[in-house]
């Protein structure tokens, strides 16, 4: 085994795993905030690819402009499917939940494919690639990773630091208590969606940046997504910070050391071992 294929794999591994763990941030504070998953998260992402994309098209000079047009399209997007969708599946059945938001994720795929054709973009941006023997680091994975942190750490510092990260923790532990406080829980809840679809457009907006896309192509990414919430405990932003790097670790090393056909497999091999042996999650507590 090679010491160079080694490193490369794991700098592949927490590349692509800070990508999963953006992902899933966006689909656990949905779930954390509203207990309803967002089987829409795939199209969201690829949306929020195309915003950037165009954004980038029609103004080439910097990627910047289109990453900030997919975050404030994502919010747009995202309060007004609460108020016109989400809003009325609150305390609906799993079932009821699923079929919604899974028909929702249908009508934006077949839109974007009707618009923008079934074939595969990318933004074509040159970023400059340094080489160290068989180790290479591609500077645009380096920029997605950074950026995916510091994302990842400002949400969490809005969380624990502010007031608006106090009311929606006093929403997610107790709604009628927080409701009894004078807190306008139908607002939480809009604002908490609208955060939620923000970091999924945000996650597409850098996932263009390194990967092809397409209209039907957020599925394996929002599979990851719901990997990673399930190992990190659901409604857990550092948990999913954490799965999001090591089912990255496990993508990459199961890609480099035996094909990368499986990577999914063990994946999903991993939430259902998760599921059987800790259902709460990683960090999760158990329930008396």
């Amino acid at each position: 085994m090679s010491l160079e294929l080694f490193i490369q794999t794991i700098i592949n591994g927490l590349f692509i795993g800070f990508l999963f763990g953006l992902a899933g941030l966006g689909l656990t504070i949905i779930f954390g905030v509203m207990r309803i998953l967002n089987f829409a998260t795939g199209a969201m992402i690829m949306l929020g690819a195309y915003v950037a994309y165009w954004t980038y098209t029609f103004w080439p000079y910097s990627v910047i402009p289109g990453i900030i047009a997919s975050v404030g399209v994502g919010f747009l997007f995202g309060v007004l499917t609460y108020q016109v969708v989400v809003r009325r599946l609150i305390g609906k059945p799993l079932l009821t939940t699923l079929l919604v938001l899974f028909g929702l994720a249908m009508i934006l795929e077949n839109s974007m494919l009707n618009l923008w054709s079934p074939n595969p973009r990318s933004i074509p941006v040159d970023f400059p690639t340094f080489s160290y023997g068989l180790i290479s680091i591609s500077m645009s994975r380096v920029f997605v990773s950074v950026m995916a942190v510091i994302t990842t750490l400002l949400v969490l510092a809005i969380f624990k630091y502010t007031t608006f990260g106090r009311v929606i923790r006093a929403v997610i532990q107790d709604k009628i208590a927080a409701t009894l406080m004078g807190v306008d829980v139908n607002r939480i809840y809009t604002l908490g969606f609208a955060l939620g679809v923000t970091l999924t457009f945000f996650a597409g907006s850098l996932l263009a940046l390194i990967y092809p896309f397409e209209p039907f192509g957020g599925l394996p990414y929002a599979l990851m997504a719901f990997v990673v919430v399930v190992l990190g405990t659901l409604g857990n932003p550092v948990g999913c910070l954490i799965a999001g790097v090591l089912i990255g670790l496990v993508h990459s090393f199961v890609g480099s050391y035996w094909t990368l056909n499986m990577s999914p497999a063990i994946a999903y091999l991993i939430m259902i071992i998760t599921f059987l042996i800790r259902p709460q999650g990683l960090m999760g507590r158990k329930e008396d």
